[in-house]
């Protein structure tokens, strides 16, 4: 074969290569441009510099504004007026429905639909800022803490009590034993007495056991029966003033009425035993 005929024959190879490329890039781009009244964000951009500077900083700037916003093709004919779904003056279930479009498939979120917040009508924009605007991690409004303790403002004075869990000190955060995200445990706990699961034995494993010898309160009830998880003006945080008054709760009068005498002076092991009914070792 000729050179001039392998020249030809390359050359004739990549002008259908490029023709091919670029129609395919060419019906794409359509495809794109015109699904569903789509405009994409950078039309976003032409208005909203701000938010969208914000928003391509975020987690989310993979994402279109169209996304969460619906299609902005008849909102531009407009110059900004209406035909978008705007997240003001919604309830929580609609301003909430769009994130969960895409965070419902995580196992954190997929319980959100039934958790003490969404029923609350608080929606996912009352926490967290979507745009990104750099405020806390998690794309929080404010640091966990101080979020949660807006609404939770008798949680807050728990906390000052002279017997606590150091949540105002930074030691702890209110996620460490609570999902906001909806769980179908009691006060929304990431795990409570489910197998001797409870949220405490994260931190107290030394009390799970498990043990030949229950203590059934702690098994049935868990271990806010004798304990106060937030604060306490007790020791070890009980909720009566002493171990002898959060015993007798329960068991009533034994043995002795000075209260100098208390009750682990012999029942010594109180969460559970492998050694005693009576929980004496």
């Amino acid at each position: 074969m000729k050179k001039s005929n392998c020249l030809l024959i390359l050359i004739l190879a990549v002008a259908i290569s490029v023709s091919f490329i670029t129609m395919t890039s060419s019906g794409q781009e359509k495809a794109k441009g015109t699904k569903e009244g789509h405009v994409g964000s950078e039309t976003c951009n032409g208005c909203h510099p701000d938010v969208y500077g914000a928003f391509k900083k975020s987690p989310h700037r993979e994402k279109e504004c169209e996304s969460c916003h619906g299609p902005g093709g008849k909102h531009t004919e407009a110059q900004g007026s209406g035909f978008i779904f705007s997240f003001k003056d919604k309830d929580a279930v609609v301003r909430s429905d769009p994130c969960l479009t895409c965070h419902q498939k995580q196992k954190e979120f997929f319980q959100f639909r039934r958790g003490a917040h969404k029923l609350g009508a608080v929606g996912c924009d009352d926490c967290h800022q979507v745009h990104g605007r750099p405020m806390a991690q998690n794309l929080l409004k404010k640091k966990e803490t101080d979020l949660c303790l807006s609404c939770h403002q008798e949680v807050r004075g728990q906390f000052s009590l002279p017997t606590r869990h150091k949540v105002l000190e930074g030691a702890m955060k209110c996620s460490d034993c609570h999902t906001p995200h909806g769980t179908q445990t009691r006060a929304s706990l990431r795990t409570w007495n489910k197998f001797s699961t409870d949220a405490c034995f994260k931190c107290h494993p030394e009390k799970q056991g498990p043990w030949v010898f229950e203590h059934s309160p702690i098994k049935v009830e868990g271990c806010s029966i004798c304990h106060a998880p937030h604060g306490s003006p007790n020791r070890y945080l009980l909720t009566a003033r002493d171990v002898r008054r959060t015993c007798i709760q329960c068991h009533g009068q034994h043995h002795f009425n000075t209260p100098q005498q208390s009750c682990v002076n012999c029942h010594t092991q109180i969460h559970g035993s492998s050694f005693s009914n009576l929980f004496f070792q």
